[in-house]
């Protein structure tokens, strides 16, 4: 699997043996991203995130509130 640059993404292993995953990156210093902030804290239409997130648009908004997102 790639990932583009930035791209939040995650690999469920559904099958019955042990999954083994190599990561690597662009440079020495990654950085890090935090799915809270990653979701919540943009300018990403707030029924959008809902339907992402499965989350109700009222709940999305009271977490782009705190997080400050927007939109």
């Amino acid at each position: 699997m790639v990932a583009p640059q930035g791209l939040l993404h995650f690999v469920i292993n559904a099958g019955n043996t042990t999954a083994l995953a190599f990561a690597s990156f662009s440079s020495q210093h990654p950085g890090i991203q935090t799915t809270p902030l990653a979701l919540f804290k943009n300018d990403f239409p707030t029924d959008l995130v809902a339907k992402t997130t499965f989350l109700d648009v009222e709940q999305v908004k009271k977490l782009k509130a705190l997080l400050g997102g927007t939109g």
